[in-house]
């Protein structure tokens, strides 16, 4: 594998109830930077007091089957600690990819992170 990325993939913030988490590698396809980025969301999911997340997929470009496996097992960890992860921004390729993987019908997904904060504070 080639070497880890230089610096952090994910940053986070909390808003409106919930831990905003934004991917900021623009190319998820390497299995060591989809490796590093679930250490990171898995250390943040676990320092959080929030209980509904949300995965900002905005600057993401291009998302290979690896790393929509860590998007399905991050919900998984979050699902059993009953916490909620929505999906939001992505667009492009990005957006075709989760279309062609039905992931709108294990979790919910939304085209901005303002319109998946109004939902889930609804919930």
């Amino acid at each position: 594998m080639g070497d880890r990325a230089a610096g952090p993939l994910l940053d986070h913030y909390a808003r409106a109830g919930a831990e905003v988490l934004v991917i900021r590698e623009a190319e998820l396809y390497r299995a060591d930077t989809i490796e590093q980025l679930g250490h990171e969301l898995h250390r943040v999911i676990d320092a959080s007091r929030a209980a509904r997340f949300v995965l900002d997929l905005g600057p993401v470009r291009f998302l290979t089957s690896g790393a929509l496996g860590l998007i399905i097992n991050t919900r998984a960890h979050l699902v059993k600690r009953g916490f909620t992860l929505a999906l939001a921004g992505a667009t492009g390729e990005v957006a075709q990819v989760l279309e062609h993987a039905r992931l709108a019908e294990v979790m919910p997904v939304y085209p901005t992170v303002e319109e998946a904060l109004k939902n889930l504070a609804c919930n």
